[in-house]
């Protein structure tokens, strides 16, 4: 368990998810932020400008934190395999072996749905189910979630992978709307932060896992029974009662 007040490094902090877990987390914990950005305004937290890719910086960054909430990554569906190495491939590599090294005790993988993007549409992915990647993203991500995998046996760190669905911000996003193909898979911001907490709070007993990450939506593509029973991950939101108060 990641106590209120203990350090947390935000990796791709200056994204629009890290900017937000920035602003939520700001108070509860003691917040260490980077990317290979500088954020769009100053959340009143240490902000490094560092590569991912640059295994040095990552040992830095990750001196004193008790947890990583990893989001550093190319997120694009269409992302091609030139950025994929470097930055999901290489980069998480040396975030998993930086953290190992710098004695953090949790790394939160953000993880995608697009990691079993190619289920049919008709039926609810579990978490049981094997990996069936929709594109070459979600494959990337695969890769992230083994080597989790690898950290928690073979190394003792504790690593929990959250397969985010489609992220909004209610009012702000094209998604949220009635003919919208992926109502079952929307997960909301707020509901994001709820369940990024949930995995920092959960046991240090919890060696790994792998959770699905959708909101309390009507229909939902993604199973969150584990997210549930393991995390106490309880999501708010819903997508389709979203849509019909727009």
């Amino acid at each position: 368990m990641i106590a209120a007040g203990e350090t947390i490094l935000i990796t791709g902090a200056s994204g629009r998810i890290g900017s937000y877990l920035a602003r939520h987390f700001s108070g509860r914990y003691t917040l260490s932020l980077t990317d290979a950005r500088p954020p769009v305004e100053d959340v009143g937290h240490p902000f490094a400008q560092a590569d991912i890719t640059n295994l040095e910086a990552m040992h830095r960054l990750c001196q004193g934190a008790a947890a990583v909430v990893h989001l550093a990554a190319d997120p694009s569906t269409k992302a091609a395999w030139e950025s994929l190495l470097p930055n999901n491939i290489v980069g998480a590599y040396n975030l998993f072996e930086a953290a190992r090294a710098s004695g953090c005790r949790r790394v939160v993988f953000a993880s995608t749905i697009n990691t079993v993007g190619s289920y049919p549409r008709d039926m609810q992915v579990h978490t049981g189910l094997p990996p069936r990647p929709g594109n070459l993203y979600g494959a990337s991500k695969v890769w992230g979630e083994t080597l989790a995998r690898l950290y928690a046996d073979q190394h003792g760190l504790s690593a929990i992978c959250l397969r985010f669905g489609a992220v909004v911000e209610p009012g702000s996003s094209e998604w949220l709307r009635p003919d919208s193909p992926l109502l079952d898979s929307i997960l909301t911001m707020a509901d994001l932060a709820r369940l990024v907490e949930a995995a920092l709070a959960a046991p240090e007993t919890l060696r790994f896992g792998v959770f699905h990450g959708v909101s309390n939506n009507r229909h939902k593509r993604l199973d969150i029974s584990d997210a549930r029973d393991v995390l106490g991950y309880a999501p708010q939101d819903d997508s389709y009662a979203l849509v019909e108060g727009l």
